[in-house]
């Protein structure tokens, strides 16, 4: 079987978006050469936050008790079953059932669930993370009722600053994973595929930076 293997995680960069703070500016510089090395050698310093780029969440970034990342089996992060669900967003658009609905999409209990809006071509834009698409409680009490392993989207946010839909409580207490921003979703052909989300190993964190793939067979 031939497949199709797309890189949706969005580059990281010096200077790229953040949360603002206290979540930290994001550092991708050179370090200076050496003094012990006798020749030229490279090398770049990193800083940033556990939610910077496209990152996998648990629900220890809302409870204490919650799972650190590292515990998440890798296995469970590889190949996962996932279902794409296409809704072209405006900015600022609360995303509603109906929307998620007319998709028509299968969707199992277990799977990843990922919702495309196409707000991956502002990921370099001011804008990008004040004026995305989010969703309405109902909209994400859907999502849930689905019993997704993980769920991800193209936006940065899944919820309102200014009119906060409070459905977070309940996803991180039914122990959803969650993966965002992702890129490149319009690229994708299939509604049924297969996600990997590998995250940085790193302990006593409820978040990382990860390296996601969509593997579909070729068409």
């Amino acid at each position: 079987m031939r497949v199709r293997i797309i890189d949706v995680s969005g580059p990281m960069y010096h200077g790229m978006w953040t949360y603002g703070p206290p979540y930290p500016d994001v550092v991708v510089e050179e370090i200076p050469q050496p003094e012990f090395i006798e020749y030229p050698t490279y090398s770049w310093r990193f800083e940033l936050g556990a939610q910077s780029g496209t990152y996998l969440e648990t629900s220890l970034h809302l409870f204490p008790d919650g799972p650190p990342l590292v515990e998440v089996p890798v296995e469970d992060l590889f190949m996962r079953d996932a279902a794409i669900l296409r809704v072209p967003a405006q900015a600022n658009q609360r995303l509603e059932i109906a929307d998620l609905e007319a998709c028509e999409v299968e969707t199992n209990p277990g799977d990843a669930i990922i919702v495309a809006t196409g707000w991956d071509s502002h990921w370099d834009e001011p804008d990008f993370v004040s004026d995305c698409p989010y969703f309405s409680y109902e909209a994400m009490r859907w999502v849930l009722d689905r019993e997704p392993f993980l769920f991800a989207g193209d936006m940065p946010r899944f919820d309102s600053w200014e009119e906060p839909q409070g459905f977070f409580q309940e996803f991180f207490e039914q122990g959803v994973l969650l993966l965002a921003p992702l890129v490149k979703l319009g690229e994708v052909r299939s509604d049924r595929v297969k996600l990997v989300a590998l995250p940085l190993k790193i302990q006593q964190t409820c978040a990382a930076p990860c390296r996601v793939l969509v593997i579909e067979e070729a068409q």
